[in-house]
């Protein structure tokens, strides 16, 4: 009981220690820019738009109450589709582009597929003193910027190993609902904890009553951004592969067949071994499906052969097969299902260490 109670405290500190008030801009609104761009998860923009746009400070005529101006933002002002499941969701089609964007006070990057311009552009309105909230996976396009190495970091629960494995230098956190990566950036758990961070940064803006008002309206009875407490006990997620290990791992490559016979979809991927503690670890990559650094458990290297399993939506993904100095050959099988061969040639040398 009392090493939990130290860690909820060291981690609820640590996401407190950057907490201040935000001044609001003189003469004008805040200015909250959404990002859009294809994939973009519906409730990670609604949530926290819905949150700024029923402020009311009680000061002045309606107009003065509601101190947030609210946009869109994406590539350009072409139309893009929001998240929707095996197809295509709602058309929406952003107000501004990145290039022509008014400056904002806060933007909003929800889970989404991102684009080549973001990047650039949020690491500029970082360096102008905007606040970047991600919410859900939208914190893996903040990673890509370099803007939270050496900070501390959530995301969806889901999303959390991956994110650790894919960018070790963050300091990963569980069990919360948002993180204060530093004083401008704020990074909140999945979907619905978009709206507990928004209230939270209300109330940096105009303090907790205006906040709690602003929930009211809302009928919003969650406690999220008052307790910042998530399921389960809140500790930090570790790399499957640690940093200092990953100048030993091996890199192992090779093309599945998910259709086999068929030659087509074909889908590369990349195994990453390595031996920490007398243990071996690994994680596998499949760029295509968007997936980078996703753990691998029960990891078995030996006397010639390798078995791991990859965990997935519709069960566990199974692979045996042998191995050699050089060549890894086996069978991936998925709920008792028909075997698929899947073979991996080692690679000339491992990827350098993240810097």
């Amino acid at each position: 009981m009392i090493r939990m109670m130290l860690a909820v405290f060291v981690l609820a500190a640590g996401a407190a220690a950057h907490a201040s008030a935000l001044e609001p801009p003189q003469g004008r609104k805040i200015r909250v820019a959404i990002v859009l761009t294809e994939g973009a998860v519906v409730i990670d923009y609604a949530g926290p738009w819905e949150v700024f746009e029923n402020v009311h400070t009680g000061a002045g005529d309606m107009d003065q109450q509601m101190p947030f101006e609210l946009y869109t933002v994406g590539r350009d002002r072409k139309p893009v589709h929001t998240s929707g499941g095996m197809k295509p969701g709602m058309t929406v089609v952003p107000d501004y582009g990145f290039d022509d964007a008014p400056a904002p006070d806060v933007v909003v990057v929800g889970a989404q597929s991102g684009d080549a311009g973001l990047g650039p552009w949020l690491r500029k309105l970082h360096a102008q003193h905007a606040l970047i909230m991600s919410v859900c996976t939208g914190a893996f396009r903040v990673a890509e910027t370099g803007l939270l190495d050496g900070k501390p970091a959530t995301t969806h629960h889901a999303s959390l190993q991956r994110l650790a494995n894919q960018y070790p230098r963050i300091a990963v956190r569980s069990s919360v609902r948002y993180v204060e990566s530093d004083p401008l950036i704020l990074t909140a758990g999945g979907l619905s904890s978009g709206i507990d961070s928004a209230l939270h940064v209300v109330e940096l803006y105009y303090g907790p009553k205006v906040a709690q008002a602003t929930a009211d309206y809302m009928e919003y009875q969650g406690q999220g951004w008052k307790t910042n407490a998530g399921a389960g006990e809140p500790r930090e997620i570790r790399p499957t592969i640690p940093l200092a290990s990953r100048d030993r791992e091996t890199l192992w490559q090779g093309t599945f067949l998910p259709a086999y016979p068929k030659p087509q979809p074909a889908m590369p991927v990349t195994l990453h071994l390595a031996l920490v503690d007398g243990q071996y670890r690994g994680t596998i990559d499949a760029p295509t499906e968007s997936m980078i650094g996703e753990p691998l458990d029960g990891v078995e290297v030996g006397h010639g052969s390798i078995h791991f399993t990859l965990a997935s939506e519709n069960g566990p993904v199974d692979f045996s097969g042998s191995m050699t100095a050089d060549r890894i050959s086996g069978n991936v099988t998925h709920g008792g299902g028909s075997a698929t061969p899947l073979t991996l040639t080692k690679a000339a040398a491992s990827s350098p260490a993240p810097q």
